[in-house]
């Protein structure tokens, strides 16, 4: 029997994926300052590893794991954002490119294009410019203008998005020197007859709303509705998120189940079908995070392993930031990992204190992960939006099991009328669905229950360092989490009211 000395202190349960993320995560933080602000961070953060090395717990090798994933996430978020600004083509050129995304702005057509070649050299990267001519995606353009670099900048969410979804040049006073007509790329097509099934279904309004919610694109959607679901705080339901990939998995998975199929056999099935909605989707962090957690739980069910929910957090972590380190600073990102840590901190102790309150099992399990999420995504939401929905809480209550249905409900009657139109009278019906979703936000959005709040860097770091304390992964005492969780709410309280 070891000797108490030899036991370490330990505030959380121990586990090693999430230490490596966090150190990964920490070392891609660090690119946004200075390298006279960045070093002393990584100096205090590799001394405090050196903590618990009395026990033997902590050996050697794993210790420079760790110092390597925190100097590995800075270097290749370095040399990433110095590609993405530095490395490339400018001046002016002749270049040809294939256009993927045409769309009606106050300026005129604006036009995004790939397949970017100039003196037969391929770039990586998109090209974006206003055209004055009419052009179509598919068609393949040879042009003449001045080509700049679009710099990234980390400052603001709405410029790190550039990085997923903008173009890394820009071509300026561009002069069409030849076009030809093209196949538009498979998921622009795909898209596109989805889109009009829809529309002609369901009606601009619902059909609209259907099809953020399929793809997570907005551009159809009623003005009013985006602004009335963004004020309530329930936008996640048109964002692709955990939500749609967890729904068509656990539907998926009950109708292989039936078919008695074995759970090595159901991942190989669910494993190309996650693949091509992500790859629909423009795989947007939190379709990659949901779809790699859904593997990793497949996996585990299938190797008779057991499935630790914080460990896959992390792997997924990991695994997007090593190839795209600066997702990082992408909102998607943030706000999908920061809800699955507030629902896996904060949803079980959630649960038994709504159940120790004589609240049914059901509605304790919707009422604890309704308010796991929503408490996990106030400081992102306060950042980005500049307001707290107040009633998001409650509304997701109503929100998300319709959503849920919705989901499920085009996903399955949309490829039918596709194949067969007839089934266009029921994917009509379930135009409803949306249609209530609309209504109910905008009904909400109208009563005015908000809070402004900015989050400074240091409250938002206490804030989720409170929610760490207080969830399930700490061994502190229940009482000691209690007067945590009371002091940091009341805090928040007395913030919002004087704001």
């Amino acid at each position: 029997m070891s000797r108490a000395t030899d036991q370490p202190f330990r505030l959380f349960n121990p586990r090693v994926l999430p230490l490596f993320a966090a150190y990964l995560i920490l070392g891609i933080f660090c690119v946004i300052f200075d390298v006279w602000v960045a070093a002393p961070l990584m100096g205090v953060a590799i001394l405090f590893l050196f903590l618990p090395l009395r026990s033997r717990a902590l050996r050697r090798g794993f210790l420079i794991a760790l110092c390597l994933a925190l100097l590995g996430g800075y270097g290749i978020a370095t040399l990433t954002l110095h590609l993405r600004n530095e490395v490339g083509l400018s001046g002016t050129a002749t270049v040809s490119c294939r256009v993927i995304e045409v769309s009606e702005t106050e300026e005129g057509t604006r036009v995004t294009a790939d397949s970017l070649r100039a003196d037969d050299t391929l770039y990586l990267g998109k090209i974006s410019f206003t055209a004055s001519d009419s052009v179509s995606v598919g068609d393949r353009l040879t042009l003449k203008g001045d080509v700049s670099i679009r710099k990234l900048s980390l400052s603001s969410f709405t410029k790190a998005l550039d990085y997923r979804k903008g173009a890394k040049y820009r071509l300026d006073d561009p002069s069409l020197l030849s076009q030809e007509s093209g196949s538009p790329p498979l998921r622009h097509t795909i898209c596109e007859k989805t889109r009009e099934a829809l529309l002609s279904a369901q009606g601009e309004r619902a059909g609209g709303f259907s099809y953020a919610m399929l793809f997570g694109d907005a551009e159809y959607m009623d003005a009013s509705d985006k602004a009335a679901i963004s004020e309530t705080g329930v936008a996640h339901v048109i964002a692709v998120s955990g939500l749609h990939v967890g729904v068509l998995a656990a539907a998926l998975l009950f109708l292989l189940r039936k078919l008695r199929l074995k759970e090595g056999i159901c991942l190989l099935i669910l494993l190309p079908i996650f693949g091509f909605y992500a790859y629909l989707a423009g795989f947007t962090p939190s379709v990659l995070r949901a779809s790699i957690m859904v593997t990793v739980s497949l996996a585990a069910s299938a190797l008779g392993e057991r499935y630790d929910d914080a460990s896959a957090l992390s792997l997924a972590a990991i695994l997007i930031l090593l190839v795209r380190p600066l997702y990082l600073f992408d909102l998607s990102f943030l706000m999908s990992f920061l809800a699955i840590f507030g629902i896996q901190s904060l949803c079980r102790p959630l649960e038994r204190i709504f159940r120790r309150h004589k609240v049914p099992p059901r509605l304790a399990s919707a009422l604890a992960l309704s308010a796991s999420t929503t408490i996990a995504l106030i400081p992102v939401s306060a950042l980005v939006f500049h307001r707290i929905a107040l009633v998001g809480f409650l509304l997701n209550l109503v929100v998300v099991p319709i959503a849920s249905i919705t989901f499920v409900l085009n996903f399955i009657f949309l490829p039918l009328t596709l194949l067969l139109p007839s089934f266009g009278a029921v994917l009509s019906l379930v135009g409803y669905l949306p249609a209530i979703l609309a209504e109910t936000s905008g009904a909400t959005a109208a009563l005015g229950f908000e809070a402004n709040y900015d989050f400074s860097t240091a409250e938002t770091a206490i804030y989720y360092a409170t929610i760490a304390f207080v969830g399930k992964y700490s061994l502190a005492k229940r009482t000691i989490k209690l007067i945590a969780a009371g002091i940091g709410g009341g805090v928040l309280l007395i913030l919002l009211l004087a704001t």
